[in-house]
């Protein structure tokens, strides 16, 4: 029995490499399948050049038209007319306000010594967050400093998509801080 199965195992492998063809390569064969497996200079040069230009052409349409330092400028810039605000109320011993216009996109002291006005690039949506008694209407709202160096507090949020700086102003102290969120 066990001689049986072993003679027909022996015919199988037998018939198995008869019926594999014994092929020879050429030299030159061997040549054009390791051409086969490369890229040429040509090929290569089409393809860098391909990626340059979609690489050239893509930013625009993926950028908001605000780049990450004109954000961070727009909330420096408030944050320094709300300091500027302050330090004026102390110095000068009276009320000094910081004005929003959020549909004009403006924010300005009027009753600064040197009247600034700052004006918010497009792009960057404003949220401001202040008492009711300095709410004008939805669009315009002010942010009042004391002479003791208070102020009535708030918060401007300055956000371009999942950006967004926020400018925080202390009630008690008048202390203005900017915070990436």
């Amino acid at each position: 029995m066990l001689s049986n199965h072993l003679s027909r195992v022996r015919r199988v492998m037998r018939a198995q490499t008869e019926s594999v063809p014994l092929v020879r390569v050429s030299a030159f064969a061997k040549s054009n399948v390791r051409r086969a497996f490369g890229f040429t200079m040509i090929e290569m040069i089409a393809v860098i050049l391909v990626i340059a230009v979609v690489a050239a052409l893509s930013p625009p349409l993926f950028s908001s038209g605000v780049s990450a330092s004109q954000h961070r400028a727009a909330a420096r810039e408030v944050a320094g007319m709300l300091r500027l605000a302050r330090t004026e109320a102390v110095a000068k011993r009276m009320d000094m306000g910081v004005d929003f216009d959020l549909e004009a996109r403006t924010v300005q002291i009027p009753n600064a010594t040197n009247k600034r006005i700052a004006k918010i690039p497009e792009g960057i949506e404003i949220n401001l967050t202040t008492t009711a008694a300095e709410t004008k209407n939805e669009t315009q709202a002010s942010v009042r400093f004391y002479p003791d160096g208070g102020a009535t507090g708030g918060r401007v949020t300055l956000k371009v998509r999942d950006r967004s700086y926020l400018v925080d102003i202390d009630w008690l102290t008048g202390r203005v801080s900017i915070d990436e969120a």
